[in-house]
């Protein structure tokens, strides 16, 4: 749809932005939600979000992270679809990202911005979809940041949620599922 290319366009120019600047940044959408009920219970704040956004870039920044996603949905280490879980214990700030939904708020380092740009000629997809394929071929490095309450059973989480993400435009979304429809039927063709 022209939303998906316009979003697109602007992740892109961002990660053109992070590689140039040879520094870590910090990408937000429009509909980025910083106050909303937490996981574990009560609403989020300045303080939870920085006392756990602090936590994630030192871990983040140990693992040498190409991404790490502030808020999430879909399949990482603890629910994986494709990939095998690795043995041992998880942490409880930081998940590997399998196939994750949604671009709301992620840390994009330059080594991540290099590979995405290298991958994205063209880019025939809306971008969390390219992030999310990029990640579950494991030709990215990204993690998910979790909250406290988020565990193995958690279909989204993090410190940030995405304001009325079924509502919130009348263009339909391409990669469907929420909306009632058949997600086959966004599959990619051959």
């Amino acid at each position: 749809s022209p939303g998906e290319r316009g979003c697109t366009h602007s992740h892109y120019r961002m990660w053109q932005r992070v590689l140039a600047e040879n520094k870590p940044m910090l990408i937000l959408e429009d509909d980025v939600q910083l106050v909303f009920e937490r996981t574990c219970g009560g609403p989020s704040s300045g303080a939870t979000f920085t006392e756990r956004f602090e936590l994630g870039m030192q871990e983040a920044v140990e693992r040498r992270a190409d991404v790490l996603y502030l808020g999430w949905s879909g399949h990482r280490d603890g629910n994986y679809k494709h990939h095998e879980e690795k043995p041992g214990r998880k942490s409880q700030v930081l998940r590997e990202a399998e196939y994750v939904w949604t671009t709301v708020a992620y840390v994009l380092w330059p080594e991540g911005a290099k590979k995405l740009l290298e991958k994205a000629k063209p880019m025939d997809q809306p971008v969390d979809n390219f992030m999310a394929w990029e990640c579950r071929e494991n030709r990215l490095d990204a993690y998910v940041l979790m909250d406290v309450g988020d565990d193995d059973d958690t279909w989204s989480g993090g410190i940030v949620t995405q304001l009325d993400f079924n509502g919130d435009s009348d263009i339909k979304k391409s990669d469907g599922g929420d909306q009632g429809d058949d997600p086959t039927e966004f599959l990619a063709k051959k």
